[in-house]
C-alpha cells in the first residue's frame, strides 16, 4: 500500500474516530436534560440561607400533585420552616394558598387565608420550634376547578 494511501486512511479513522467521539459526548449530555419527575421542580428557599432543604411532601390535586409543602431546618437553632406552594405545571392560578404547621401536640400556627390578603403562589415561611421533636404539617389552595387541602403528622423528628 502507497504510503499516501496508508495516511489518507489513518487521518479519516481518525476523523470518523472523532467524530463519533464527539456525537457520543453531545448525546450523553442530553440524558440529563431529559423530563424528570414532579420533585425537580423548582422551589425557593424562602427561609433563608441558614436553613437546609429537608423534603417535599405533595398536595394532591384531581390526581395530581397540585402543590407541595416544604420542610427546611435550622440544625443549629432547632426551628424548622415550611413553605405551601403551587405546582406551576399543574397548577397556573391558584389563591388562598396556606400553611400551618405545629410540634407534634403542640398549638397550629397558619400562614394564609388572612383578611385582605392572598397568596397565590406560595405560604410561609412559617417558623416551629421543635428540637428533639416531630411537627405536624397542613398545606393547600383554592383554584377555580375546586381546592385540596392535605395534612401529614409526625414528619421530620429531629
Amino acid at each position: 500500500m502507497p504510503i499516501f494511501r496508508r495516511t489518507l486512511t489513518g487521518a479519516l479513522r481518525s476523523r470518523a474516530a472523532a467524530v463519533l467521539g464527539a456525537v457520543a459526548l453531545a448525546t450523553s449530555g442530553l440524558v440529563g436534560l431529559s423530563a424528570s419527575p414532579a420533585s425537580a421542580i423548582p422551589r425557593t428557599n424562602y427561609c433563608g440561607s441558614a436553613y437546609g432543604f429537608l423534603k417535599s411532601w405533595p398536595i394532591g390535586w384531581r390526581g395530581e400533585v397540585g402543590g407541595y409543602i416544604d420542610v427546611y431546618y435550622n440544625s443549629s437553632n432547632g426551628y424548622n420552616c415550611v413553605i405551601s406552594r403551587t405546582n406551576d405545571s399543574v397548577i397556573n392560578s391558584a389563591w388562598d394558598i396556606v400553611v400551618a404547621a405545629r410540634k407534634s401536640g403542640g398549638t397550629w400556627q397558619s400562614d394564609g387565608n388572612k383578611p385582605g390578603q392572598s397568596f397565590t403562589k406560595y405560604a410561609g415561611p412559617l417558623y416551629v420550634y421543635a428540637p428533639s421533636s416531630c411537627i405536624d404539617l397542613t398545606g393547600g389552595f383554592d383554584t377555580s376547578g375546586g381546592g385540596s387541602t392535605v395534612g401529614y403528622d409526625r414528619v421530620h423528628c429531629g
